[in-house]
């Protein structure tokens, strides 16, 4: 994390749009019928972009971009969601399925962007440099919101109001209260 951290810039410095290194259908079979995935590759060749297989300097990469794509992949979450904060990259969710954590304690829309995973296409391309070139101080202040809110994946910083560790306990607490009646009688054996 900290080698991740030592490449966040300030976004006066990020000269990228976007970015994704990972696994694609060109790369790996397993993310064959992936179809966001295979969309994100129609932006490998534009400018102030940086997509595509996996890279040495994915970290430098990602501190020098505005937004980190994190699309969905073959399971129920993804790492490049966490990386981004990190990074000190807004995330742009490219997932119609995928389950936000800390959903009643984050808020979401003012930290990152959800796009339609059907709408991946360069109306998304153009949307984001327009926002990065049009509306900067926008796109400053979610980045600023994104440094704020890498508390709640930090497994290795002990804040008592902002980290994983209330997170999680907070959502077990709140599906222990949604829990039907006739499991609470477990409780007592």
């Amino acid at each position: 994390m900290e080698r991740i951290r030592s490449f966040n810039q300030p976004s006066s410095n990020r000269s990228l749009l976007f970015n994704f290194h990972g696994r694609l259908p060109v790369n790996h079979d397993y993310y064959e019928k992936v179809g966001v995935r295979r969309a994100l590759l129609q932006f490998a060749e534009l400018p102030d972009v940086s997509v595509g297989g996996f890279i040495e300097e994915y970290f430098e990469v990602m501190g020098k971009s505005h937004f980190c794509l994190v699309p969905e992949g073959t399971s129920s979450w993804t790492n490049h969601l966490y990386e981004s904060f990190f990074a000190g990259c807004i995330p742009l969710i490219l997932s119609d399925r995928y389950v936000l954590p800390f959903q009643d304690l984050i808020d979401w829309p003012s930290i990152s962007i959800r796009w339609p995973q059907e709408a991946v296409s360069l109306e998304m391309y153009m949307y984001i440099k327009d926002l990065v070139g049009k509306r900067r101080p926008l796109v400053e202040a979610i980045k600023q919101r994104v440094d704020e809110h890498a508390c709640w994946f930090d497994f290795y910083r002990f804040d008592r109001d902002c980290s994983p560790y209330r997170g999680v306990v907070h959502d077990l607490e709140r599906r222990h209260q949604n829990m039907p009646k006739c499991l609470d009688s477990f409780d007592s054996v």
